[in-house]
């Protein structure tokens, strides 16, 4: 009898930190599956033999015109969005100090695609009354707004393609370490890696964000090419009160060489050695107790390097807006959007003739969501990406490459599980 009550006292001596740890650790796994089956195509290609004299723009070369060769025909397809399977949790180490963690992977219903762990938005830091700070790969300060100006929870080709991306076939959002050398550099809406960001509590309905992205990109001076120290800031500030939300963000790119992707030259170079990259964006939503909400964005994206060779593309701004009404009633939505961006401005150095006629697009929508449940949502949209003779915007996820002034238009019919 006494060696069973020793038994039973060790035995629930071993169990107690076991059963403080589990107290102190929380841990969750969430999901979001959404699956479009849809119909699209690109049409409308500006035929070749276009140049800046006869109504081009200065950044399009003239051998990217194709006419009916650089449409895509129409075709059925079946995409995964922003599908993900995360996990995340903390441990209170005490009062209100804790651990906070996030495994966050993307995830193929359509079996397209291979995912890798971490793929998504994934950290490691503290969280206190001061606020949040934490190491990772995790969307910038200036797109967590964009994000919440949808119809769904998740990214579909119906959604925002038209801010955070300046056109020339820049992908509509991308998860980078760093500056890659390709159109992804020119991206503003983007879910940096290798950054830490700061967080702060709300107070009295306003909050801010702050990330930097560093420079571990940084190159050695070589007899042909100067050191370069690409890094990344973002920011932004908010304020909630009720129905209304608004948002400013703030981003720069430092020697990303955005606008080698827009016509500009190549960096770094001898002859261009540096660039910097600003978005600004005003992000604002209201929701009417009728069952209405409005959102709305407005941005101006600039690009600038430091190029020395006179003729050559130093300087590229243009501006865009977005707007999303949202009409529920019951377990039913309907929603329509309509964005435009401006073909903008650019300069050469030296001061010579430049252009950017037809570089503006426009992009809508119309859907219908039916919730059969909290967390399950059938939906079906139209959608459409207008390009201008000499512009290549495409839609998330892109049907192919966009040759300049086709037009992408779809409809499809999906079904979103959120868990």
């Amino acid at each position: 009898m006494k060696s069973k009550s020793l038994l039973f006292a060790l035995a629930g001596a071993c169990a107690l930190p076991f059963q403080a740890s589990a107290q102190a650790s929380e841990v969750q796994i969430y999901g979001t599956f959404l699956p479009l089956l849809d119909h699209i195509k690109t049409s409308g290609a500006t035929a070749p033999g276009l140049s800046p004299a006869t109504g081009g723009a200065t950044q399009v070369a003239a051998t990217a015109y194709t006419g009916d060769l650089g449409n895509v025909p129409g075709r059925n397809r079946l995409t995964s969005g922003t599908s993900n399977l995360g996990f995340r949790g903390s441990f209170r180490i005490s009062g209100d100090l804790k651990v906070i963690w996030q495994i966050e992977s993307a995830v193929s219903p359509d079996g397209d695609a291979p995912n890798s762990l971490t793929s998504r938005n994934s950290c490691l830091g503290l969280e206190g009354n001061w606020g949040r700070v934490f190491f990772g790969s995790w969307d910038t300060p200036y797109k967590a707004p964009l994000l919440f100006v949808g119809a769904l929870r998740g990214l579909n080709p119906f959604d925002n393609a038209l801010t955070a991306n300046p056109g020339f076939n820049v992908p509509g959002t991308t998860t980078q370490g760093g500056r890659v050398n390709t159109a992804a550099d020119a991206a503003f809406n983007r879910r940096q890696g290798n950054s830490v960001q700061y967080w702060t509590p709300d107070m009295n309905g306003f909050s801010a964000r702050i990330a930097y992205s560093v420079n571990e990109g940084k190159s050695a001076a070589t007899a042909t090419a100067p050191s370069v120290s690409p890094d990344l800031w973002s920011a932004s500030l908010s304020y909630r009160k009720g129905a209304f939300n608004v948002t400013y963000g703030f981003e720069e790119h430092n020697n990303y060489f955005g606008l080698a992707q827009l016509g500009g030259s190549a960096g770094a170079t001898a002859t261009n050695t540096g660039s910097k990259d600003v978005g600004h964006e005003l992000v604002a939503a209201y929701a009417f107790s009728t069952g209405t909400k409005v959102s709305a964005i407005v941005e101006r994206l600039t690009y600038d390097t430091d190029e020395t060779v006179t003729g050559k593309v130093d300087h590229y701004q243009r501006d865009a807006w977005y707007l999303l009404v949202q009409q529920r009633w019951g377990m039913n939505q309907l929603f329509g959007s309509y964005g435009k961006a401006g073909a903008g401005s650019v300069t050469v150095l030296g001061g010579g003739p430049a252009t950017t006629n037809g570089l503006g697009g426009t992009q809508w929508s119309v859907g219908y969501v039916r919730s059969l449940a909290k967390t399950v949502d059938l939906y079906a949209s139209a959608y459409g990406m207008n390009n201008e003779r000499s512009a290549s915007y495409a839609l998330f996820p892109p049907v192919g490459k966009v040759a300049p002034g086709a037009s992408t238009t779809g409809f499809g019919l999906g079904i979103l599980y959120t868990f």
